[in-house]
């Protein structure tokens, strides 16, 4: 007679089985996820010519004089707000590896990666997505066009970090002092980290988890907490380098050293709001999601390929269209609020209040330049994404959805095929290398350009050519240097001039 296991073990073995099953499948999106980011990233990360200018220059010179213990950096050289956080992560990479653009943005690629599988894990584990569908519902950050994935990759002080902080504040919410730390941290960075704090305070009212006195106490815990961070921030500034090697805060132009500074970054303006959120649909959000049609040279990328297409935006309106009214319609008719939307209704929040203080504090003023002021809109369409793929129940609308948005996919998979194909076989020729090439063989170390130009040539040649800027100063070690040696200095300028060679299109070297 043959053995007939117990009901009991073949339940188990099932569970088993699926479970393998289970982790096997979420094993292998989490793999495919981190492929994504790192193929949308590499041109950037490995080819100093894509994407690199002065701001950019600036943190990695902050960073190289940190790792020569010349000076500690607490804000970006030449103000007085935007935490140094990048100088202080590529330092020891650079004391590893030398000084490079690509030693520079490692660690920037280590903080795309770690959002885009910190994304998707809670996805499946606090909105409870099978995993396929959150790995879906990353795309929106996991392969953006080529333009948003640049920005995502720039040096330049925190654009990338709030993305990064936002989870996280969401991981830590119950924890008063670790959610505090990321909050204070987050926004003496970047101060957008704020719209994370104020999504998770109207979750909390909303779900009435706020007015109780045990709520209060966490809620007094986590931003004295926050407090604390800042007051350590403003106490270690006042012995920072504000300016480069052996200079302080005091050394900074009186603009720079007065908290007006921080007010003129606003501009309120209620009656070009209306016209602000129309231009959000109209152009940022073309940009950002790479819909428009734009040259990449538009987003300062060196390369010759364009992105988006006529109609793609068609395609991604409707998809986030029929997203967010089958939630409505799900959530009506439910009449309640399942714990388990909390998580994706926490990014869409973070997206909404992001857009709004866009609009608000810039005057309604909405330009690609300005572009990096409101990422958090990748956030966003993640959340409504991730919403959406967990209330749908039918079959046939969600085949629909998904083909839209991998219709959208497409678009921007292609710009970055193209892009790839320019790189591995005729990479553009970085313009600011050639200039350093040109005054090295002239036998130039010292120079004086645009802002533009001075900090790209001087970081790029590890500062075996030093460059005064003309324009905006952020370190005045060099002005001081190159005034010392102006005799011996050439003034690199876009313009011709009296006694001078241009020694590539549209550059001219000048007498000083």
């Amino acid at each position: 007679m043959p053995h007939v296991q117990p009901r009991w073990r073949r339940a188990a073995g099932r569970l088993r089985t699926a479970g393998a099953s289970a982790l096997s499948s979420g094993t292998a999106v989490g793999v495919v996820v981190a492929l994504l980011v790192l193929a949308r990233s590499a041109v950037f990360v490995f080819w100093e010519q894509a994407h690199f200018d002065s701001n950019q220059a600036v943190i990695g010179l902050m960073a190289k004089h940190l790792a020569e213990l010349r000076a500690f950096p607490v804000f970006m050289y030449g103000q007085n707000y935007m935490l140094a956080v990048e100088a202080w992560l590529a330092a020891p990479v650079f004391l590893a590896a030398g000084v490079s653009v690509t030693a520079l943005k490692l660690p920037l690629l280590a903080i795309n990666l770690t959002v885009a599988l910190l994304l998707y894990w809670l996805l499946v584990k606090e909105a409870g997505l099978r995993p396929i569908f959150a790995g879906l519902a990353t795309i929106f950050f996991v392969l953006p066009s080529p333009g948003t994935a640049a920005k995502l990759l720039e040096a330049s002080g925190g654009i990338v970090e709030p993305l990064l902080y936002i989870p996280l504040l969401w991981l830590t919410r119950r924890r008063p002092a670790w959610c505090g730390l990321v909050l204070g941290l987050g926004f003496v960075h970047r101060e957008f980290t704020i719209y994370g704090f104020a999504a998770l305070l109207m979750l909390d009212a909303g779900r009435g988890r706020l007015f109780t006195r045990a709520d209060l106490r966490r809620l007094w815990s986590l931003v004295r907490t926050a407090a604390e961070v800042w007051l350590v921030v403003q106490v270690a500034r006042q012995y920072g380098a504000a300016m480069g090697p052996g200079t302080t805060p005091a050394d900074l132009p009186r603009r720079a050293q007065d908290i007006v500074e921080l007010a003129n970054r606003f501009c309120l303006d209620w009656a070009a709001v209306p016209g602000g959120f129309l231009d959000i649909a109209r152009v940022h959000w073309p940009l950002l999601f790479g819909t428009a049609a734009r040259p990449l040279r538009d987003f300062m990328i060196e390369s010759h390929v364009t992105q988006g297409m006529a109609g793609a935006g068609v395609l991604l309106g409707a998809a986030m269209a029929l997203a967010a009214a089958r939630i409505v319609v799900r959530v009506l008719r439910e009449r309640g609020w399942r714990s388990d939307y909390d998580f994706c209704a926490y990014l869409v929040l973070v997206g909404a209040l992001s857009v709004t203080g866009y609009v608000v504090s810039r005057c309604g003023v909405i330009t690609l330049a300005r572009m990096r002021y409101e990422m958090l809109s990748i956030l966003g369409a993640v959340g409504l994404a991730g919403w959406y793929l967990g209330v749908e129940r039918s079959r046939g609308l969600r085949a629909a959805w998904i083909a839209l948005v991998l219709s959208w996919v497409a678009v921007g998979a292609a710009s970055h095929t193209r892009l790839w194909t320019e790189y591995l076989t005729h990479p553009p020729a970085g313009g600011k290398r050639q200039i350093a090439r040109h005054m090295e063989a002239r036998g130039f170390s010292y120079g004086i350009a645009d802002y533009a130009t001075a900090y790209p040539v001087t970081f790029l040649t590890d500062e075996q050519i030093i460059m005064a800027s003309s324009t905006r100063v952020r370190i005045q070690l060099y002005q001081d240097a190159v005034a010392a040696h102006r005799g011996q200095a050439v003034r690199v300028g876009r313009r011709p001039c009296a006694g001078g060679l241009e020694v590539m299109p549209g550059v001219h070297f000048c007498p000083p």
